[in-house]
């Protein structure tokens, strides 16, 4: 090569690297404005942006501060957030990294695994795979057993209480959420691994992949020094309010019971690493965490979750697969706790962004930003962010009057008290005091507050349950009562008066 075509061809690179790092630049400042336009609409006091283009973390962020508090700290890359139902990917990755270990297929039976697991219904249990466990399909109703770690029961309560729960639809034919399953998944994980669900994620996953400041909730929800606190967005007359979340230790009984659905705790920066593997079909620096083949597995759909004229979304296995106007998206919501959370691969574009933020109601403002993101790179002239945002500031639809319904007095009060059972919650206790009845059941002891007839309202936590008594005439008392789960899992029996 003479003198003149190697200067010839220097300059070419240097140019293009020049023009390279000027694109960078350029989509850096737009991604923070788009950040910044999103954060000051919807008034989110938090959060986490993390964009991954081309296995190179191009943006990553943490803007706001960590509480409403003028003097407040501000907001870093490191700093954590509850990643809410985008851990269930992480409980994914860790399900597949046991496959590719030789000790599960996904075509096994749960039970061959788990002898002790349990559904209401025996051919279902003998017939319940592997694949069948994080896929939504088992035929409960949305969101099931979800309210029971407000009664004080935890991860392993949760896990036998399966076989209590009657199915509202036939196996694998309905799609219907349900994050307690995820504890099945964490089993598996724990019998292979010899470790916890929390140890194993450190060892397999935040480990390889250099995610030095992620963790989870179990050990840190109430101790970490760069920790954004949650919050409450709520729409009112005067436009939106945001209100600090005081239920903390109910948000973190909750969280901990199912915690491998929802109680990672990660950042910005980590935010990155976490997509680059994802983007790279499994493999990290050069390592390979999970095989090609159960990253595959992993975006497998499964289940048609929902459908309308831009999209169709199916959910795979610890993540969605949406197919519409930005082709296909790869993505997890999240929202707990006062945590909201979007994670989002784009494979035609070598994309990932990440959005965490500490206002757990809506996820409309990661829609917001991640969608503008996306058009950014696909190079499309687009206002995800006023449509959003004008979409989720509509007047609710009005709702149709309630018909209320003649008003029963209660019975006396001695007619309900009594000692009750029922397998796997225990013995409960309805009792009298200053004239007002009581209901003792695990750690929660609260008052019965009549609603009409034999039907009681009471708090536990962060839940509002309606129980209804079952009397008989003769003589009258209560011979059992049932608590409104949204599941049915059968009555609690008197034993004793």
């Amino acid at each position: 090569m003479n003198q003149k075509r190697f200067y010839i061809l220097a300059l070419l690179i240097i140019l293009g690297s020049l023009s390279l790092q000027a694109q960078k630049t350029s989509h850096n400042k737009d991604i923070n404005k788009i950040a910044n336009r999103v954060q000051e609409l919807w008034q989110v006091p938090a959060m986490a942006v993390t964009v991954v283009k081309d296995g190179e973390t191009v943006f990553a962020r943490g803007m706001g501060r960590l509480t409403t508090e003028k003097d407040a700290p501000a907001a870093d890359e490191y700093t954590l957030f509850v990643n809410a139902s985008t851990s269930k990917a992480f409980t994914a990755a860790l399900l597949g990294i046991v496959i590719d270990q030789g000790y599960v297929k996904w075509t096994d039976r749960v039970i061959d695994h788990l002898p002790d697991f349990q559904l209401y219904d025996p051919w279902v249990t003998e017939n319940y795979l592997v694949r069948d466990i994080m896929t939504h399909k088992t035929g409960f109703l949305p969101q099931a057993l979800d309210v029971i770690p407000a009664l004080g029961y935890g991860r392993d309560d949760l896990y036998n209480m399966f076989r209590l729960v009657k199915p509202a639809t036939s196996f694998r034919t309905t799609y219907s959420y349900c994050n307690a399953l995820y504890t099945v998944a964490a089993r598996i994980v724990e019998k292979y691994t010899g470790l916890t669900w929390e140890e194993a994620l450190e060892q397999y996953i935040f480990q390889p992949l250099e995610m030095d400041h992620s963790t989870t909730g179990k050990d840190h929800y109430f101790n970490a020094a760069n920790f954004a606190y949650g919050y409450r967005l709520n729409k009112t007359e005067e436009g939106l309010k945001v209100t600090p979340r005081q239920d903390r230790e109910d948000s973190y009984a909750w969280l901990q019971a199912v915690s491998p659905a929802a109680f990672v705790m990660s950042n910005a920066h980590d935010m990155g690493q976490w997509m680059k593997m994802w983007l790279g079909k499994g493999s990290y620096q050069g390592r390979q965490i999970l095989t090609g083949e159960t990253v595959e597995n992993l975006f497998s759909p499964q289940t048609i979750c929902s459908w309308d004229n831009e999209r169709v979304v199916l959910y795979a296995q610890g993540w969605r697969i949406e197919q519409g106007v930005q082709g296909k998206l790869i993505n997890h919501t999240g929202l707990a706790g006062g945590y909201t959370a979007w994670v989002v691969l784009v494979p035609e574009l070598n994309l990932g962004v990440s959005v965490l933020m500490n206002q757990g109601s809506t996820t409309s403002p990661q829609t917001a930003i991640i969608r503008q993101v996306i058009d950014l790179f696909r190079g499309v002239e687009s206002d995800w962010i006023t449509k959003t945002y004008e979409e989720y500031m509509r007047p609710p639809a009005a709702r149709k009057p309630e018909v209320k319904e003649e008003f029963v007095q209660p019975l006396d009060n001695k007619v309900y008290t009594g000692i009750y059972f029922k397998e796997l919650f225990g013995e409960t206790k309805v009792y009298e005091k200053n004239g007002s009845l009581y209901l003792k059941i695990n750690d929660i002891d609260a008052p019965l507050k009549h609603i009409s007839g034999n039907s009681y309202r009471f708090n536990a936590r962060d839940e509002v349950f309606d129980i209804t008594f079952d009397v008989q005439e003769q003589p009258d008392w209560a011979v059992s009562y049932t608590i409104d789960f949204g599941d049915d899992l059968g009555p609690f029996v008197r034993v004793f008066k």
